[in-house]
């Protein structure tokens, strides 16, 4: 009895082993914290804009919408490769801050926008983004600082069959749209009667519209920005629509994450001083911008009202 009671207290090898490793495991976890750098208590759960004072860097990305964002693609500095209307609003900005800060310009992808937003690649888009219900779902948009005209139309010069819009709305014409973009959508919930193309565009927007310069559609819808330079560089061949009078619109806007909100809310702040300012004004004379703009409309105070020099 007395031996079979001492057996019964010896542990089995595979408990020993299994012992041995949980204790080398948590071993090697109090070596691993020992070496890291601790991290440091302004860094932990700071938010976007205490980071950026913190680092003195405001960090932008850019896709490529001229005049809004303008790449060279011959300049091989990333904070000289890129021009532009909002590029300048932003360095304006960052020339303002106190302590300035210094932008960090990178040059994104739009086929991983999504991914690269979300990670913390950057802090903020300066292109103008398009907001829409989709979008604000994922990320946080700013103040909108212009407006663009959408599913503005591209047809040959001597091409006069469509008057308005709602004329598009036939099965005998053939309509190119660009792959994903917000005119492309709007063209596809109101005209159901056409024949879409839908073309993946890359990073050429203007493929697009090579398709009623080449004949292969009647028809091309895009934003007004990408319609006017497309019909500049080839105005004996093709001509703009409803460039006055766009049958839709579309607030443009800086974009960040959806947890950065205080960022968006900073440049919302800087947005307005610069209209109120007459920044975008400036801006907008210097780079021929495209879009359109809202303008305030203001009284004088009951103290000012019947004063003048």
């Amino acid at each position: 009895m007395a031996l079979t009671q001492g057996k019964s207290r010896q542990k089995p090898p595979v408990l020993i082993y299994i012992a041995l490793g949980l204790a080398l495991l948590a071993l090697a976890i109090s070596i691993w914290n020992g070496l890291r750098p601790a991290r440091s208590d302004s860094a932990a759960g700071e938010n976007a804009v205490s980071r950026i004072k913190r680092t003195g860097v405001l960090r932008v990305a850019y896709g490529g919408f001229p005049p809004y964002t303008i790449v060279n693609p011959n300049e091989r500095d990333p904070n000289t490769r890129v021009t532009g209307f909002t590029v300048d609003m932003i360095n304006e900005i960052a020339r303002r801050s106190t302590p300035q800060l210094r932008v960090e310009w990178h040059q994104l992808s739009w086929d991983t926008f999504r991914a690269d937003m979300l990670s913390g690649k950057f802090d903020v888009v300066a292109d103008a983004v398009y907001a829409t219900v989709p979008k604000a779902q994922d990320f946080a948009f700013s103040e909108p600082f212009s407006y663009f005209g959408l599913a503005a139309a591209v047809v040959r010069i001597n091409d006069n069959r469509f008057q308005n819009f709602r004329d598009l709305d036939r099965p005998d014409i053939t309509i190119a749209l660009a792959q994903s973009y917000v005119s492309s959508d709007f063209a596809q919930a109101e005209l159901k009667r056409p024949k879409f193309k839908i073309v993946s565009v890359g990073t050429d927007a203007f493929s697009q519209l090579d398709e009623v310069l080449f004949g292969r559609a009647d028809v091309a819808l895009n934003d007004i920005p990408t319609v006017v330079q497309y019909v500049r560089a080839h105005p004996t061949q093709v001509k703009a629509l409803w460039v006055d009078r766009p049958p839709s619109w579309a607030a443009a806007s800086f974009v960040s994450r959806r947890e950065d909100r205080d960022l968006l809310d900073m440049l919302s702040t800087d947005i307005r001083i610069m209209k109120a300012d007459g920044t975008l004004a400036r801006l907008d004379a210097k780079w021929k911008s495209l879009g359109y703009f809202d303008q305030p409309s203001l009284r004088p105070g009951a103290g000012l009202a019947g004063f003048s020099k």
